[in-house]
């Protein structure tokens, strides 16, 4: 199994207005949502479907927590991308010969997961191993949510990094893909990430969503792209 992007999760101000823009312009269904877990962690949130990956929006239970003075320095705006490997230990193993390692790494729902601090990875990222035909996190709740009328699948994503071609070859490294030398399109399968100079992490995704103009929700910009990878 080759490395998924699967989810990308965007930090709101107020949670209802949010999800409200999403699932109007992607024409979604209402998600589905863990609040006891998410409140132990500081959110409130809910998890959008689109078939196979998915948007999870959230917002700060406080003010004070690491996520809610994000918010309150920088507005609402890409927080975290998703992703489905087949070995984390592999990741954790390679990741560790560049100095790198998750700032969480453990078993959840029976699945191991990490997260990567955006200093190391340029956004905030979970990389989970997850078994192909296994469920996705909230399933089989979350499957049941899906929608496809309007958008298809997450195509990719675009990263604001200082310097690009260094992360690009960085997220190669640890997830054991191939890139050209100076390239910044990091191909996941069908899917991509292609990382930018800036500093604000996640700020586009492109979907596969025919006859639809683009938006833009929590600071990130949504791109219908006719189910090309861009």
């Amino acid at each position: 199994m080759t490395p998924a992007l699967r989810q990308v999760v965007l930090l709101a101000a107020e949670l209802e207005p949010a999800l409200a823009t999403v699932r109007g312009a992607l024409g979604l269904n209402p998600g589905v949502r863990d609040a006891e877990g998410m409140a132990k962690l500081g959110f409130e949130h809910e998890v959008l479907a689109i078939d196979d990956t998915f948007i999870e929006i959230v917002t700060p239970l406080s003010p004070d927590s690491s996520p809610g003075r994000l918010l309150g320095r920088r507005g609402e705006a890409g927080y975290m991308v998703v992703l489905q490997v087949p070995s984390l230990d592999d990741v954790v193993k390679r990741a560790a010969t560049a100095g790198l390692a998750p700032i969480m790494h453990t078993v959840y729902e029976g699945h191991p997961i990490s997260q990567w601090h955006p200093r190391d990875l340029g956004t905030l990222a979970e990389i989970d191993e997850i078994a192909q035909d296994a469920p996705w996190h909230l399933c089989p709740a979350l499957s049941d949510t899906g929608s496809t009328a309007v958008a298809r699948d997450i195509t990719g994503v675009v990263l604001e990094v200082p310097y690009p071609v260094a992360m690009a070859r960085r997220w190669a490294d640890v997830l054991d893909l191939s890139l050209d030398d100076g390239a910044t399109t990091l191909r996941l399968g069908e899917r991509t990430i292609e990382f930018v100079a800036g500093d604000r992490g996640l700020t586009r995704v492109r979907l596969d969503a025919d006859g639809r103009t683009g938006f833009v929700a929590c600071g990130v910009t949504f791109e219908p792209t006719s189910g090309s990878n861009a």
